[in-house]
């Protein structure tokens, strides 16, 4: 089963989720793509989903650096 939490991205209103892709090992995926957003809105998502931190597991940027996603655990 996959949760979606909600952040708004910083110019458009549209939102870009937060997705649990592993409930058991409490990690997520997000992406922070498009002209608005920066790779830093993605850690910015992730320090509001995880009260006590993250641990970064993957981080792409295409070579358009337009399309960003990371993948993270949050601590326990």
């Amino acid at each position: 089963m996959m949760t979606t939490l909600s952040c708004k991205s910083l110019m458009n209103g549209q939102d870009q989720s937060v997705n649990l892709i592993d409930g058991k090992n409490n990690t997520y995926m997000t992406t922070c793509s498009g002209l608005a957003e920066t790779i830093g809105s993605c850690y910015q998502k992730a320090q509001k989903t995880c009260d006590k931190g993250y641990n970064l597991i993957e981080e792409k940027i295409d070579s358009s650096g337009v399309h960003r996603m990371i993948r993270f655990q949050c601590k326990d």
